[in-house]
């Protein structure tokens, strides 16, 4: 049954059709009984006479609400951080106020309401469901897959998912983005089911757990959005650039290095000694590649859930000062780990001041498993304890990562860990030093004190949504990372649900936040195969990426995974096959364009005991000229070989619990670089400038090459072509640079060897075809 209508709708028809992107500004207009807003992409029309509500994107019908009777509605502008908005302002009888909202250049329709108390007491709100969808489609909901935080499901089946939802046909990937903007006061969820005339009802529901309103106070609610797209992916992605624009955010560069926490035999927060050894070997081994980061893990504080100062006899006893100054004078960045939010109330720092921390309406205080108790973010005491804390760790110690734990003990809500699946977490059962702010305001608030004490250079980690997704939107803004994977191992079934929780929140990083999927594990009972996968996806989903095993002690095939994996790309790969299966296999990097334009294809299996037959349309990766016949080439990373050229479908058999990562190209009629040795990626990282001359035969191009290691270009030249000459700029071969050519071709590999790490000019001369 379709669900009773809410005093508050709004009933939106969405034709799963596809919509070009247009440059155009908001253009409204009034008449006697309609107004109207327009932004080149959506049209929306409001008739006040009958309360119908009508929309069309294209010129095709997106929303219609046959309406309840006459209306009052105004036009507006709505000035937000998306751009020059503009609404149509529906006024509601009990005084609130219903936006429908376009703005310029952005695919999605807005909807928000503004909340008015016209009582004379306050008003108590736990829960408010503001927006109902009706999705018709000419698909059975059966073959509909529906994305949420929690997995992946037909559409005929009833869903609830934190933050957002999709909805596409997995043939086409056409399909309906749909999520909140914001979490500010309330925490945003999405529910859909199946309607009783085979249409997808969504509605938009606002958690708020307790928000007060004195009698006529006002409040603005979270903002919703919807689209409808010929693709999917651009949806999800589009819907991670409205949040990242109306949020302000600007990303900090991404770094790779190495986490204690998992490292073996110097786990937890390792120590003094050991640390200095592992940072004086990645300075010297692996910085050349980009690791730039040592952090330290839990331990290392005075006491479990106490972190003003060290533990005298623990893993630091110097001091948590030296050994980040021990990190700088190395060239690596010092990170920490510690939770904001739970503490110890027998700490020394509380003596006297229960006060500071969240309680139960009985007056006990509010403690959750694992993470301690809840300190209130409302209160002013509790807020300099936290406040001088993050000081002393950045400032005073030198500190310029935080990695923070625990957040949903910045909600004072239970934790939900590892279920992402929308349930009941006490949500509003807090009683906050400040009754007027809801948990979603007191944790936000938590988290800009965090960015305040450190400053904006310190780069912030949140770990991990995985605990209570609540946190997932209620972070929006405020953190430069985020764990978005469950706890990881040095084992296959381990590294699985990281993977998983990780890509269906995939289009979120280099956008809102970057994403940390947790560590990269390469050790024994891994294989070597199972590493290389896991290190690939890292590599090509361009998540975050700190390695956590003891880097000395690790084999050199397994620590050559680390050089080829750093630094990370600054990229967002796409998981080609998102709707088809809860674990997607095929991936998609790519950057550049002409000539310099890079795809990268990882082809994943992550069945343990059974090969992969992969089979995919060239079409549907969306590279260039593979809608039509052209033959694309190919190189295979790990098993260092050249493919055949291959045309309509890509077919690749890959082994149990293992990768294949394919460098593609059109087929060309000069030589081109298809692949580099230096990282996983093939050339996105190291490779740039490259450029045909046909009047000289003449390929060059640049490339970064890393001191002392031997870096090889893999060159496809037509016909029965082959390299006659290779040479480097003459300042290059100043600095000792060497070139030579290993293989002429057609398939031919170039061989670049410097002391250090150098960017690289090189010419290589070709015969023609057939001479």
């Amino acid at each position: 049954m379709t669900p009773k209508r809410l005093p508050l709708i709004v009933a939106i028809i969405v034709a799963l059709l596809a919509r070009p992107a247009r440059s155009q500004q908001v253009k409204s207009s009034n008449s006697n009984q309609t107004l109207s807003l327009d932004n080149g992409q959506i049209a929306v029309t409001v008739n006040t006479t009958t309360g119908g509500i009508t929309a069309t994107a294209d010129g095709k019908p997106f929303l219609n609400n046959l309406g309840e009777g006459q209306l009052t509605a105004t036009l507006a502008d709505h000035p937000v951080a998306l751009g020059p908005a503009k609404s149509i302002e529906i006024q509601r009888g009990d005084g609130s106020i219903d936006r429908i909202v376009l703005t310029p250049n952005v695919p999605f329709l807005f909807l928000q309401r503004t909340l008015r108390n016209r009582a004379d007491k306050p008003a108590i709100i736990d829960r408010l469901t503001p927006v109902f969808l009706t999705l018709p489609t000419a698909t059975p909901l059966a073959s509909l897959r529906v994305l949420g935080c929690d997995g992946l499901t037909p559409a005929d089946q009833n869903r609830a998912s934190y933050t957002f939802l999709a909805a596409a046909d997995p043939q086409t990937r056409a399909g309906v983005v749909a999520g909140w903007i914001t979490n500010d006061r309330a925490s945003g969820i999405v529910l859909s089911q199946p309607g009783d005339h085979g249409e997808l009802v969504l509605q938009g529901r606002s958690d708020y757990g307790r928000l007060r309103l004195d009698p006529g106070a006002s409040a603005d609610g979270e903002i919703f959005a919807i689209g409808q797209f010929a693709d999917a992916l651009d949806g999800l992605e589009a819907y991670a650039d409205a949040i990242a624009r109306y949020h302000h955010v600007k990303l900090m560069p991404i770094p790779s290095g190495y986490c204690t926490w998992y490292s073996r035999p110097h786990g937890g927060a390792a120590d003094e000694k050991s640390l200095e050894a592992l940072a004086t070997f990645a300075h010297d081994k692996l910085a050349p590649f980009g690791f730039n980061l040592v952090q330290i893990d839990d331990k290392w504080q005075v006491a479990n859930r106490d972190y003003t100062t060290h533990k005298p006899n623990g893993p630091y006893p110097s001091g948590m000062k030296p050994t980040a100054d021990m990190l700088k004078s190395l060239g690596l960045t010092p990170g920490i780990w510690f939770i904001p939010f739970g503490w110890d109330p027998k700490s020394p720092v509380f003596k006297d001041h229960a006060d500071y921390f969240v309680h139960h309406a009985d007056g006990s205080l509010y403690e959750v498993k694992w993470a301690g108790t809840c300190l209130d973010m409302t209160h002013p005491g509790a807020r300099e304890v936290l406040r001088q804390t993050v000081s002393r760790i950045t400032h005073d110690w030198g500190y310029q990562y935080l990695k923070i734990d625990g957040l949903w003990t910045g909600m004072a809500t239970q934790i939900l860990y590892p279920n992402p699946a929308v349930r009941d977490d006490k949500l509003g059962d807090a009683v906050f030093h400040d009754p007027n702010k809801t948990n979603i305001e007191a944790f936000r608030d938590g988290l800009r004190l965090v960015r305040q004490a450190a400053g904006d250079d310190v780069f912030i980690d949140g770990c991990n949504v995985a605990q209570n997704m609540r946190t997932l939107g209620a972070s929006f803004g405020l953190v430069d990372a985020m764990r978005v994977g469950r706890d990881i191992g040095a084992s296959w079934d381990k590294i699985l649900p990281s993977m998983t929780m990780a890509t269906r929140l995939y289009f979120f990083h280099h956008r809102v936040w970057h994403n940390d999927p947790d560590c990269l594990m390469l050790r024994e009972p891994l294989t070597i195969d199972q590493a290389r996968a896991w290190g690939s996806w890292i590599t090509i989903s361009g998540q975050l990426n700190l390695v956590s095993e003891w880097l000395p002690g690790l084999p050199e095939d397994r620590l050559d995974i680390v050089k080829r994996s750093m630094p990370n790309t600054n990229l967002c790969g796409r998981p080609i096959d998102l709707f088809d299966r809860n674990d997607p296999r095929i991936w998609h990097l790519t950057a550049g364009t002409g000539e310099n334009r890079r795809d990268i294809i990882g082809l994943f299996n992550w069945d343990p005991k059974n090969p992969a037959e992969i089979s995919i349309p060239l079409a549907k990766l969306g590279l260039p000229s593979a809608g039509g016949q052209q033959s694309l080439i190919a190189f295979d990373y790990w098993k260092n070989e050249f493919l055949p050229p291959i045309t309509g479908d890509l077919k690749a058999t890959v082994p149990p619990a293992s990768c294949r990562v394919l460098a593609l190209r059109p087929v060309s009629d000069h030589p081109q670089v298809l692949s580099t040795s230096r990282h996983i990626t093939q050339g996105i990282i190291d490779l740039s400038d490259e450029r045909w001359d046909p009047a000289t035969r003449t390929l060059s191009g640049t490339s970064k090459v890393v001191g002392n290691d031997t870096y090889e270009l893999r060159i496809v030249l037509p016909g029965n072509a082959t390299i006659v000459t290779a040479e480097i700029a003459p300042e290059d071969k100043q600095a000792g640079v060497t070139i030579e050519i290993r293989d002429a071709g057609p398939r031919a590999r170039i061989i670049l060897h410097s002391s250090a790490n150098h960017d690289v000019r090189w010419r290589l001369t070709s015969s023609t075809p057939g001479a």
